[in-house]
């Protein structure tokens, strides 16, 4: 792990001192009961693959550090979640996020791997008005990982509600909620209105980045630009690492990854003209993509303001 990544993890509070991982497993297996009540193969998988990812890091502590922040601030208004944790799996048992990264195609190497730089932040939107009472019930030595804004758009609706509309297993397949949510948005009346939250997450991509609707584009998610990396032969840390190079235009690391795909590409028997077509249209893409996890957040937090609204 990068030297910074570690002096940061070294400075993270921990409540639970030698014990943390088996913890942060107890509480992540009794959520993932709640959320899942039968866990499918595909969420045995996933978690165990994250484990695999918290244990090499060390960074169990760091899990049940956000967990404990955002279930204080739960206590009193409900914290809206835009931070690369919506990606995670283990962060979604915990109650971190609510969005399920397997139904939202997040990958958790967005949120944690072995060629971070630094810990990712928890950076979470509150209610105007609410951001100082908010910050009272945290520890001081919380406060370093932590991001803490108000947005007026945020509904101050009562943390029991909307806990308990969480709480529900929501399958957000309601279409009159999805139609008013969309209205809400001011959207084109002409517009289909929304069949599925997939459909009302592109509705706010669009509403909140019009200049990507008119352009032709390959990928809108950052999420795919990775899962087409992957196909093309880089690892899941690795596409994430060349995503990241491509959108902050960082040739050394670009040409760094560019050579590992290469490589793996003429193991696999393509030619390389191939490949760096394919690579010169993810790097042109990749500057015009966001991230769907963040976006699905904003739609689930819609409907649940659509849904209590009435």
């Amino acid at each position: 792990m990068d030297r910074n990544f570690l002096q940061q993890l070294e400075q993270v509070p921990n409540r639970y001192g030698d014990d943390a991982l088996l913890v942060l497993q107890r509480r992540t297996e009794e959520g993932a009961k709640r959320r899942f009540r039968r866990l499918n193969k595909a969420v045995k998988y996933r978690l165990a693959k994250e484990f695999e990812w918290i244990r090499a890091t060390n960074t169990a502590k760091l899990f049940l550090f956000w967990a404990d922040a955002v279930a204080s601030i739960k206590r009193i208004t409900y914290p809206y979640d835009c931070s690369a944790q919506n990606c995670s799996l283990v962060s979604y048992c915990l109650g971190i996020t609510e969005v399920d990264p397997l139904s939202a195609g997040g990958y958790f190497e967005r949120c944690l791997s072995g060629d971070r730089r630094l810990l990712p932040v928890l950076f979470i939107e509150v209610p105007k008005g609410r951001c100082k009472e908010v910050w009272g019930l945290l520890e001081e030595d919380w406060k370093t990982f932590i991001e803490i804004e108000e947005n007026a758009a945020r509904p101050d609706l009562p943390a029991e509600a909307a806990a308990a509309f969480f709480a529900r297993r929501q399958s957000y397949g309601d279409k009159e909620i999805l139609r008013r949510a969309a209205a809400s948005l001011g959207s084109d009346a002409s517009a289909q209105p929304p069949e599925t939250l997939m459909d009302l997450t592109e509705r706010i991509v669009y509403r909140r980045c019009p200049e990507l609707k008119d352009r032709e584009s390959w990928f809108l998610y950052q999420e795919d630009v990775i899962g087409a990396l992957v196909a093309a032969g880089l690892s899941c840390g690795e596409a994430e690492g060349m995503r990241r190079a491509f959108a902050k235009k960082n040739r050394v690391e670009i040409n760094f990854y560019r050579d590992i795909l290469l490589q793996r590409a003429r193991a696999a028997g393509r030619s390389a003209e191939e490949t760096k077509a394919v690579l010169s249209a993810f790097e042109r893409d990749t500057m015009f993509t966001v991230c769907r996890a963040a976006y699905v957040a904003m739609a689930q937090y819609l409907y649940m303001e659509t849904c209590l609204k009435g």
